[in-house]
């Protein structure tokens, strides 16, 4: 799982993984940011190539939403949109699970206790 917790880890996973969408943000970002730039957001296929999930902490969505930010190594800006803080985008078919499932049974006494069934 990758942590974004602020602009520069939003702008290092749009550099590695680039999907141009000048032509249908740039009025909206523009409008938005005050800035006509070339830009860029995470190409989530790709992104899930490297990834089972991207989780977006509360801090870095409060440094990083409605910001233009420069992506690495290009002249183009991304904006970080349509998120939440503390979102989590699953980018996997399925959960992984460490083992086999185990049932728990409540026993009675002097403090309730908890065993494997």
């Amino acid at each position: 799982m990758l942590e974004l917790t602020g602009p520069d880890d939003w702008a290092e996973l749009v550099g590695r993984h680039p999907l141009p969408v000048t032509a249908s943000r740039r009025h909206d970002w523009y409008r938005t940011t005050g800035q006509d730039a070339a830009w860029l957001i995470p190409d989530w296929s790709s992104v899930a190539a490297e990834f089972d999930a991207v989780h977006l902490t509360v801090d870095g969505y409060l440094a990083t939403a409605g910001r233009a930010v420069p992506v690495p190594g290009t002249a183009a800006r991304t904006v970080l949109a349509g998120a939440a803080p503390d979102a989590t985008w699953w980018l996997a078919d399925g959960v992984l699970r460490p083992g086999e499932p185990v049932d728990w049974r409540r026993q009675q006494g002097d403090l309730p206790r908890w065993t494997p069934a």
